[in-house]
């Protein structure tokens, strides 16, 4: 495998095996999960370079920001570099509408169940 090429999805998937086997669960919680498994998909169908998400994940996680002190400062930086890399992809009109209509879903959920998007 040449240098820039990075781990092929089965060799992340069993690094991410052994970091589970060692030290525990690798994610505080599933949405987190779902975040990292998308990024990894992005990756693989060649919509987003891996490099380039994780200059700006880092970037994220310098800019520190604001969230509650219950772990999420990580993760609001990964979906924020995650949405830098796609910038591209989606406008940022596209992305303001995409949350706005999870937060319509989620409001509209009771909780605990599952967030189920309307059709388009």
């Amino acid at each position: 495998m040449a240098a820039s090429e990075g781990p092929s999805a089965a060799e992340g998937a069993e690094d991410l095996a052994a970091l589970v086997r060692r030290d525990g669960p690798a994610f505080a919680a599933p949405w987190e999960a779902s975040a990292f498994a998308l990024k990894a998909h992005l990756v693989a169908r060649g919509l987003i370079d891996a490099g380039r998400f994780a200059a700006l994940y880092g970037e994220e996680l310098r800019a520190g920001h604001a969230a509650p002190e219950d772990g999420t400062a990580d993760f609001v930086a990964f979906v924020r570099a995650l949405e830098r890399a796609l910038a591209p992809v989606a406008s940022d009109d596209d992305f303001a509408a995409e949350r706005e209509r999870w937060r319509q879903a989620a409001a509209a959920t009771p909780h605990g169940k599952p967030i189920h998007l309307p059709p388009r």
